[in-house]
């Protein structure tokens, strides 16, 4: 079975191809990492790709700039297709799938105020360069003139139609530089879009229409694009090598262009991208007819193109918030419907939810008559994913909580599990007690998460240490069960990180000490008023900024 491949392109360095051999490709400017790339916009450990089972995943590891996954960064962990393009700094990496033409922006940025041509956007978009045949008629006699504004009518007028109905912004950009290519004979053209941080131009179509130039490398001018750009405005080098201007630029001149545009996309508020044409075989040049129709086809396709990446936004928040309401009813199914009764002992848990779900669980689960198993967990990530996640462990959990199993046992179980049924980098905090409700003694097992709190009657806080990793991050992991003891009107604080580390606008966490001090405080009430205040504190701190993480809390009293 061939091996998977990540093929680089550096830019202004040749690029090269890697056998994905490791379960860990790691991608940065640091010399350790399995893919160094020497770019200054790329952080020292940038990113990573994981082999998780057939599948890969690709992860930020907290870089300056961030990673972009086809135009978009990440905020998670992605799964990676066939010819996904990652960008990391300046940097193109594609999954899996060689290019096969690969564009690069060359040579330094000069200023050349003498080009053949150039014409501003607002002189081509705003006056009426495009008109009807008699209104042009009105003005002139030139026929010539008005047969080419005639023409150019007639293809914005059909592209316009071809572009009505939506398309994939994929698809949309292939179908855009089809449209160009029909209309505006040329030997090839590139159409770029603006991405990553710092901002870019990014080939996203390529069409090479001369068959002697396949599969070779297209190196387009940076001082042609700077000055598009910069001085806003569509730009015509015709007759390059004869022009002593450029004779320095071989990114110009390397496959004897005699003719080339450069064009802004330009969506009536931003440059958005450009599209880059040559030729170079054609005996006819560019004109500055063909300058003002590209122009204008480039201006309707950037309009085109940000309705479609605003329809797909739309699309993608209607997608994310259909997941989350089903998470969000996974999740109420595994949480407990009612508190338990206990003789002796007032019990309580409550559970809030942030961006309609998240990954915190807690329960309770009777053992026999005199024992109660109670458990509180986080499971990193949210929505569906992890809500599915959170219900396989609940029922692992049930399936192995019972008089017969050593808390450090179940715990070893439970971890394997979720090693085995999890991907790379999804794991699961996990503190579970076993109460002996007779006595007041408890045995638990903690596997990386927030120590809970012990509280006396007179308000003595300790903590319930912590004894392992979390569950899933390693195959084979041995855990320490403990034991402590619950006084008369003490009490044990379960609680996630979600309560802990919200901040406040000045960024100050409401902290363990918080936490602490506010159960001291409210220790003599019942646990369903301590937890009602709890919340109602912490959402007082936070005093309105978003609540970035949900809120858990278990309370066990006794009388």
């Amino acid at each position: 079975m061939k091996k998977p491949q990540l093929f680089v392109y550096p830019k202004g360095r040749e690029s090269f191809c890697y056998e994905f051999d490791n379960d860990i490709v790691r991608m940065g400017r640091s010399g350790d990492n399995e893919i160094s790339i020497p770019d200054p916009f790329s952080s020292g450990h940038h990113a990573q790709i994981e082999r998780s089972g057939k599948d890969f995943i690709l992860k930020d590891n907290d870089s300056k700039n961030g990673t972009f996954l086809n135009g978009e960064k990440i905020k998670s962990q992605t799964k990676l297709k066939e010819g996904d393009e990652i960008l990391v700094g300046s940097t193109r990496v594609v999954f899996n799938k060689k290019l096969s033409t690969n564009v690069e922006i060359t040579d330094s940025a000069q200023v050349s105020p003498n080009v053949n041509t150039i014409m501003h956007l607002d002189d081509v978009l705003r006056k009426k360069d495009v008109s009807t045949t008699i209104e042009a008629t009105q003005r002139s006699f030139d026929i010539e003139q008005i047969k080419q504004e005639h023409k150019a009518l007639s293809v914005i007028s059909e592209v316009s139609k071809t572009l009505v109905l939506h398309k994939p912004l994929k698809e949309l950009l292939e179908h855009i530089m089809d449209l160009i290519c029909e209309n505006l004979p040329m030997d090839r053209g590139v159409l770029m879009i603006k991405e990553g941080n710092p901002e870019q131009f990014i080939p996203k179509v390529i069409r090479v229409n001369n068959t002697s130039l396949m599969n070779k490398k297209i190196n387009v001018s940076q001082s042609i694009v700077d000055m598009s750009v910069n001085k806003h405005s569509s730009i015509l080098v015709s007759d390059v090598q004869a022009d002593p201007r450029f004779k320095a630029q071989e990114s110009v001149i390397r496959f004897n262009i005699s003719s080339a545009m450069c064009v802004p996309l330009w969506n009536n508020k931003e440059i958005i991208g450009i599209i880059y044409s040559d030729r170079i075989s054609l005996n006819k040049q560019f004109t500055e007819e063909d300058l003002k129709l590209l122009t204008l086809l480039s201006n309707l396709a950037a309009v085109k193109i940000e309705n479609a990446r605003n329809i797909e936004e739309i699309i993608e928040k209607e997608r994310m918030e259909k997941e989350l309401d089903t998470a969000a009813g996974i999740q109420r199914n595994l949480l407990p419907k009612k508190d338990p009764k206990i003789k002796g002992y007032e019990i309580s848990g409550r559970n809030i939810p942030c961006y309609q779900v998240g990954g915190d669980y807690y329960d309770f689960i009777p053992i026999d008559e005199h024992r109660l198993g109670i458990v509180i967990a986080d499971v990193s990530g949210k929505g569906v994913g992890a809500s599915l996640l959170m219900a396989s462990l609940r029922a692992s959990l049930y399936s192995e909580a019972s008089k017969d199993t050593d808390v450090q046992d179940m715990a070893s179980k439970l971890n394997d599990f979720v090693n085995k049924s999890s991907s790379l980098n999804s794991f699961i905090t996990f503190f579970y007690l076993e109460l002996d409700t007779r006595s007041g003694d408890f045995k638990y097992i903690n596997a990386g998460h927030n120590p809970p709190l012990i509280i006396d009657k007179k308000g003595k806080v300790s903590c319930l240490e912590c004894s392992g990793l979390s569950l899933g991050m390693f195959p084979s992991v041995c855990y320490e069960g403990k034991k402590d003891h619950l006084d008369s009107e003490g009490l044990v604080v379960l609680y996630t990180d979600g309560i802990t580390e919200s901040r406040n606008k000045k960024e100050e966490e409401f902290g363990e000490q918080g936490l602490k001090d506010h159960i001291k405080k409210q220790r003599k009430k019942n646990p369903s008023e301590i937890l009602d205040s709890l919340f109602e504190q912490v959402n007082e701190f936070i005093s309105g900024m978003e609540r970035m993480d949900d809120m858990t809390a278990v309370i066990i009293k006794k009388k």
